[in-house]
């Protein structure tokens, strides 16, 4: 039986939706890349985690507070469930920090590039959950794309790919973000708004973040905080946790809501596509590897969506 109009414009305005927070949530987080570049001066990544997830929780906080009413702050789940899925985001920011603490930059590009594989494993594995058709194609045009403008920043900076012990670490964050991403979905009621969901895993993160900087502030893993930042460090931090942390958050579960985390997978490799983009306005020229391997990557999306489209 073939869909009615309502099943096939629905399915459309699905695809369209999701299919533009995926690109806001790159977008979002491409332009997190430089700007984390230039915080990590003034604040340790440790201690800027859960300062920068607080202040995103607190911008949806004010968000939620003006859409639904003070009645829509709670939980939408189970406190075990939620601590659960809140562990995983936590582990995603705490693993990946300390994952670039031990690994060259080339090498982190090189493992996340790899999102899309790491995704799909994970949902055949866990969930029996069948892959989308073009999926694979997809991917290894993403992979390719970042491949080659891996090679060229390798190039241009003079690292190179090298095993330094980090790197478990960085594949382990993705995990931890693949897990929270499905996770977000599956565990509150079908009711409750993308809204709210996010709210409610930004305030658990920042829980378990500042649980893990006050065990690392004891043990003397990291130093005192920064608590005195300058006017454009604060700047900074402010626009990368409304961006990126907030808002990019909440377009990503509305994109994983709508489409899935699988087409989600592909999109993350657009998100250095996006940062070298935004790098333009701070001087720094992309090589001509990142702009071909740019194109593959974003043709690779493309062709994703076009099957979804012809389904």
């Amino acid at each position: 039986m073939k869909p009615g109009p309502n099943a096939t414009a629905g399915s459309a305005q699905a695809l369209l939706v999701g299919t533009v927070c995926y690109m806001l949530a790159s977008l979002f987080w491409g332009m997190n890349i430089p700007m984390t570049a230039i915080l990590f001066r003034t604040f340790d990544p440790i201690f800027m985690a859960p300062l920068r997830v607080s202040i995103g929780a607190l911008v949806l906080l004010a968000i939620v507070l003006a859409v639904h009413g003070p009645r829509a702050l709670g939980a939408g789940t189970s406190l075990g469930r939620l601590a659960t899925m809140t562990l995983a985001m936590a582990g995603f920011y705490i693993l990946y920090n300390l994952g670039l603490r031990y690994t060259n930059t080339i090498t982190a590009a090189a493992i996340m590039a790899g999102s899309p594989v790491y995704t799909a494993l994970i949902l055949r594995m866990l969930f029996r959950t069948p892959l989308e058709p073009g999926f694979w194609v997809a991917a290894g045009l993403t992979l390719l794309g970042a491949g080659i403008a891996i090679w060229g920043r390798a190039g241009d900076t003079g690292q190179s790919l090298a095993l330094q012990g980090g790197e478990p670490l960085i594949l382990l964050s993705m995990v931890c973000w693949a897990m929270y991403s499905i996770w977000s979905q599956r565990w509150f009621d079908p009711a409750v708004p993308q809204l709210r969901r996010t709210y409610a895993a930004l305030v658990g993160s920042a829980l378990w973040l500042f649980v893990f900087w006050v065990f690392a502030r004891a043990t003397d893993l990291v130093g005192p905080p920064q608590l005195d930042p300058g006017p454009d460090a604060i700047l900074w931090l402010l626009v990368t946790a409304v961006f990126a942390t907030a808002l990019g958050g909440f377009a990503w579960n509305i994109g994983v809501n709508r489409i899935g985390i699988a087409a989600g997978a592909v999109w993350q490799n657009t998100v250095p596509v996006f940062a070298v983009l935004i790098s333009l306005l701070f001087d720094i020229v992309p090589t001509t590897e990142q702009v071909i391997g740019g194109a593959i990557v974003i043709s690779g999306v493309a062709y994703m969506q076009w099957r979804r489209i012809r389904a």
